[in-house]
C-alpha cells in the first residue's frame, strides 16, 4: 500500500468476501458476500450475504441465499441487493442475476431475475448513475473475450435492465473484481489488474483504474491505486509462511471529505481476509490523482 496516499490500514477477518460499504438513512453499513469457497462458512450452508453495522458489527439481515457476487446499491430510499445465482453446489458458477430489494434493511422482497446471460456465466457487478440512467457492469466469462471482461446494462428504475452492445472493457487483458463510479462527466472503473512480481517471478495482484466519459474510450491510470502489502500475513496461525500478494476487489465509499476503500488482501488461492484503509479528500480528488489531467 502506497503509505503517502492511504493511511490507517487495518486488516480483519469478518466474512472474507467480497464487500459493499454503504449508508443507508443516516447509518453506514456493510454487506459481505459469505461462501463456503473461500472458508467464511461451514461446507454444505447455501452462499448468501449478510448485512452489519459497520460502527457495532451487528447483522442486520441475511438475504439472497443461493447467491454470490452479492453488491448493494442505495437509490431513492431503498436499498438494492443484486446477486448471481449459483444455486447450492458451491461452484460460484452462475447465468443469470437476481435483485432483492428493502426500505429498512429488515424487510425485502422476494427476490426477481432481472438479467440473464446467454453467452456466459456472470460475477461480480457494480452500478453507477449519470445523472439519466443506471449503469451495471458485470463480468463474464463469455468465451468471445477473456475471462473476466465487463460487460454493460442499462436501466432507468433499476429493475428492468438492457444488455448495451457496443461497450466492452478488458476483452484485451486480464481484469476482474469491478467498482464502478460517475463523478464529474466520467465513468471510473477500478479493477484487479495481474502482474508478474520482478523478486519472486510469481503472479500478483493490484487493483488499477480507468475513466471514460461514454464507456466506450477508456484512458488508463498512470499507476495502480492499490498494491499488496508485502509485509503482511493474512493468517498467521495457521499459514505462517503466506503472505499477502493481493489487493482485489475494492470498493469505495466517501464520507465528510475522508474516503474508506475496502478490499480482500489474501493469495488470491483461498488463504485472505478483508482490509480497510482511508484516504484524506473527497473520491474525486483521490482518483483524479491517478490521471496526468483533471
Amino acid at each position: 500500500m502506497d503509505r503517502n496516499i492511504w493511511q490507517n490500514i487495518c486488516h480483519f477477518k469478518h466474512h472474507i468476501g467480497e464487500t459493499t460499504p454503504f449508508a443507508f438513512k443516516g447509518k453506514d453499513y456493510c454487506l459481505f458476500n459469505v461462501s463456503a469457497i473461500n472458508g467464511a462458512q461451514p461446507k454444505g450452508k447455501p452462499d448468501h450475504a449478510v448485512i452489519v453495522e459497520r460502527k457495532t458489527g451487528k447483522e442486520i439481515a441475511h438475504i439472497l441465499d443461493e447467491h454470490y457476487f452479492i453488491y448493494a446499491y442505495v437509490a431513492n430510499g431503498t436499498c438494492y441487493c443484486y446477486g448471481t445465482y449459483v444455486g447450492n453446489n458451491a461452484t460460484w458458477r452462475g447465468d443469470t442475476i437476481a435483485m432483492t430489494c428493502s426500505k429498512d434493511l429488515r424487510h425485502w422482497s422476494k427476490p426477481v431475475h432481472i438479467f440473464h446471460y446467454d453467452q456466459g456465466r456472470v460475477f461480480n457487478n457494480a452500478i453507477a448513475f449519470d445523472g439519466k440512467r443506471y449503469i451495471m457492469l458485470f463480468e463474464t466469462d463469455d468465451k468471445c473475450y477473456p475471462p473476466f471482461t465487463f460487460r454493460f446494462l442499462e436501466s432507468t428504475d433499476l429493475v428492468h435492465w438492457k444488455l448495451l452492445d457496443k461497450p466492452i472493457y478488458g476483452d484485451k487483458k486480464y481484469v476482474g473484481g469491478p467498482a464502478l463510479y460517475y463523478l464529474d462527466g466520467f465513468f471510473y472503473i477500478t479493477y484487479v489488474n495481474e502482474f508478474i512480481n520482478e523478486e519472486t517471478r510469481a503472479m500478483n495482484y493490484d487493483t488499477c483504474i480507468a475513466r471514460s466519459k461514454d464507456l466506450v474510450n477508456w484512458e488508463e491510470g498512470t499507476r495502480p491505486i492499490l498494491f499488496p502489502d508485502y509485509g503482511h500475513r493474512p493468517y498467521p496461525r495457521k499459514h505462517p509462511s503466506v503472505y499477502e500478494i493481493n489487493a482485489s476487489d475494492a470498493e469505495f465509499i466517501e464520507k465528510d471529505s475522508k474516503v474508506t476503500v475496502f478490499y480482500c488482501g489474501g493469495n488470491q488461492q483461498g488463504i485472505c481476509d478483508n482490509a480497510t484503509a482511508e484516504y484524506n479528500g473527497t473520491l474525486l480528488d483521490l482518483f483524479q490523482r491517478f490521471f496526468k489531467s483533471k
